[in-house]
């Protein structure tokens, strides 16, 4: 029996439709992957995408309390999971956990009791001394602003930008559920071009 003039195989059928719905997915690999392939050209690597949907989305929340040491007024030398923060320089890494800390008319000096890193005033690492000790000011009690201050800049600076593109193009973005996802998207895909090549032949045939 013939089909119908103007009447589409279900093959053809199903064809144009796992077209549209794939076609989303084509969007998100083919920008993120553009974007990807010119990250240095864009600075892709050195700038970073931040705030709290980031912070919740990568659980960026510290997995230890802060521990803090004061220098007098509102100056600070807190130590988040192995990161210190003097100034408002990038923190500096440093093995837990923070035993001391002191200032003097040129550096600022903070260890844990095996190495000892000097910096500036505004956080900015001069020198790292192992073995070095000294008698400093121990921790204590962070006030309230501090506390926050010091969370919102650990959590507040995201990711680079590439990475997160990264983690979109691969599914990672969205948790377990979008690597299932975008799986099942290349296989669609596969499907589709296979299913094209195959029409193609048929219709060259006849």
């Amino acid at each position: 029996m013939k089909r119908k003039r103007g009447t589409a195989s279900p093959l053809r059928r199903w064809h144009r439709r796992a077209g549209l719905v794939s076609a989303f997915f084509v969007l998100v690999l083919a920008i993120t992957g553009l974007l990807l392939l010119f990250a240095d050209h864009l600075r892709l690597d050195q700038n970073h995408w931040g705030g709290s949907t980031m912070a919740r989305i990568y659980q960026l929340s510290p997995k230890t309390e802060p521990v803090g040491v004061s220098l007098g007024e509102n100056d600070w030398v807190i130590m988040v999971d192995g990161l210190v923060y003097v100034g408002p320089s990038d923190p500096i890494a440093l093995v837990p956990p923070l035993l001391a800390a002191m200032r003097d008319d040129e550096f600022v000096y903070f260890s844990n009791g095996e190495e000892t890193i000097l910096t500036l005033s505004d956080g900015t690492l001069v020198e790292r001394l192992v073995g070095m000790t000294f008698t400093g000011t121990p921790p204590a009690p962070i006030p309230a602003a501090i506390h926050k201050r010091v969370i919102q800049r650990y959590s507040g600076r995201g990711l680079p930008i590439s990475r997160v593109l990264l983690d979109i193009h691969t599914g990672r973005f969205f948790g377990p559920f979008g690597l299932w996802l975008m799986a099942l998207a290349s296989l669609l895909l596969v499907l589709l071009s296979l299913s094209g090549v195959y029409m193609w032949g048929k219709n060259a045939r006849r």
